[in-house]
């Protein structure tokens, strides 16, 4: 779908988001479809399965604000017990995923994911 040298690009977009925001331990680029485009993460995470994950709560979050006549979805946010992931659209194909094991980091991540998932839909349109 995309070219290694526009991966690259998205790859060091992801490496700029862990290092202008140190509370974001892992993200990912994923297709619609639930593909791996790319990754970045600090800790051991297995990000594969997040890929397909990702998209498919991407996908419900569309379905269920198209129900209720509510706009696009912009993006899904899980609070857990032991951290944040945010799942936003880059474009209508690519999907950015990002997490924090930092409770008290939401707004950080929340603000730089949305400034990285911009920075990178340049690149994917």
């Amino acid at each position: 779908m995309f070219s290694q040298q526009v991966i690259t690009q998205l790859s060091n977009g992801l490496k700029q988001l862990l290092e202008n925001c140190d509370p974001v331990d892992a993200a990912l680029i994923a297709t619609v479809d639930g593909h791996m485009v790319t990754m970045e993460q600090r800790g051991n995470y297995l990000l594969e399965r997040l890929a397909t994950m990702g998209c498919s709560i991407m996908s419900l979050g569309d379905t269920i604000t198209s129900e209720l006549k509510m706009g696009i979805c912009n993006n899904i946010i899980s609070e857990n017990e032991l951290g944040i992931i945010i799942f936003m659209h880059i474009n209508d194909d690519v999907v950015l995923v990002s997490l924090t094991t930092q409770k008290n980091a939401l707004g950080m991540l929340l603000t730089h994911s949305k400034k990285c998932a911009q920075d990178l839909k340049t690149l994917v349109n």
